[in-house]
């Protein structure tokens, strides 16, 4: 069971990391939010004060005004980023007379840090700036406060939403490029495939350049396969079976979740991968008469690459992880 200080501290962790980014965004100028993270801070807003908040601006976000409302508690919120007199002054004033028939309470949330101090201009609302004017600072003092089971909802939400939250607020490059795309993680895609591999097709006979031009396909749809997922290949060659030296190597997936430790679920996606590509395919085995599924590697050329490796006493899992296919090649 997560403590209480456990999801204090992942609601408080998550805060911090937030105005650390508006703070930079907002010294580069950008002081926008968008409808998905004032989405998010309506439902913080809602679990936090019991509150049945509504968008009250569906079209875009950061205009001067009022952005959500709960017309039962008879309040409306501002969410900004922008902390200065000004903006709290124009959200003011333009608060219509229709608003204020609706709703008798008015607050200015600052997604970020407050000013020390305000300069407001009169107006014709109860509207108290120490009381009325709140930042992440003091949402937090409301939340570290709450019973267990608001805690656990809030912790939920932040567990689910709050990496998108960030994201919305990520500041894109002339590129496209921001930060936690996936562009930044994702696998490079291998570049080294084979020159000629005469030393696997031999000679440049009447049917080499078909044979090459099959193998240099193989190399394609391989790079296209995660690391992870081609390295199943192996253990299907080197834990598997095959019926004699020139045969397809097979293996029943029950090895293959035994020595991975993962269920047959968590397998298949890797199958799936496999098999989309060509490399692999379900096949009916044999055991004592009975019926059994087994992985085959379908891929007539890696199949032959994988026996010509063996033979040589060379690595098929070296050649599946760096995908340096160069090593089947002969110096012309």
């Amino acid at each position: 069971m997560i403590t209480r200080g456990s999801l204090i501290g992942k609601i408080v962790d998550d805060f911090s990391s937030l105005k650390h980014q508006l703070d930079t965004r907002n010294k580069l100028g950008f002081t926008d939010l968008s409808l998905f993270c004032e989405d998010f801070i309506k439902e913080v807003l809602n679990i936090t004060f019991n509150l049945n908040l509504k968008n009250l601006n569906q079209i875009r976000s950061n205009n001067p005004g009022l952005d959500l409302g709960d017309t039962r508690e008879e309040i409306a919120f501002q969410i900004t980023s922008t902390n200065t007199s000004k903006k709290v002054n124009d959200t003011l004033n333009k608060i219509t007379s229709q608003q204020k028939q609706t709703f008798t309470k008015f607050k200015i949330l600052i997604i970020g840090k407050k000013q020390s101090s305000y300069s407001i201009q009169t107006n014709t609302i109860d509207f108290i700036i120490n009381r009325d004017i709140i930042d992440l600072d003091d949402l937090l003092k409301s939340i570290v406060i709450l019973e267990l089971d608001k805690l656990n909802t809030l912790y939920n939400l932040f567990k689910l939403e709050f990496r998108s939250v960030k994201i919305e607020l990520e500041i894109v490059d002339k590129d496209g490029n921001f930060e936690s795309s996936y562009s930044n993680i994702a696998e490079t895609i291998p570049n080294s495939p084979p020159k000629n591999a005469l030393k696997y097709l031999q000679e440049r006979g009447k049917d080499y350049d078909k044979s090459f031009s099959e193998v240099l396909d193989l190399y394609r749809r391989l790079s296209r396969v995660p690391k992870i997922s081609r390295e199943l290949l192996f253990y299907i060659a080197d834990r598997g079976k095959m019926q004699n030296f020139n045969s397809h190597f097979s293996i029943i997936p029950e090895i293959l979740e035994r020595i991975f430790r993962i269920t047959q679920k968590e397998l298949i996606v890797d199958i799936n991968i496999l098999e989309n590509e060509g490399m692999v395919f379900i096949n009916d085995g044999d055991i004592d008469g009975r019926s059994v599924p087994q992985v085959e590697i379908s891929d007539e050329h890696l199949n032959l690459i994988f026996h010509h490796l063996v033979y040589n006493n060379e690595s098929i899992r070296t050649l599946l992880n760096t995908m340096d296919f160069t090593i089947l090649d002969e110096e012309e």
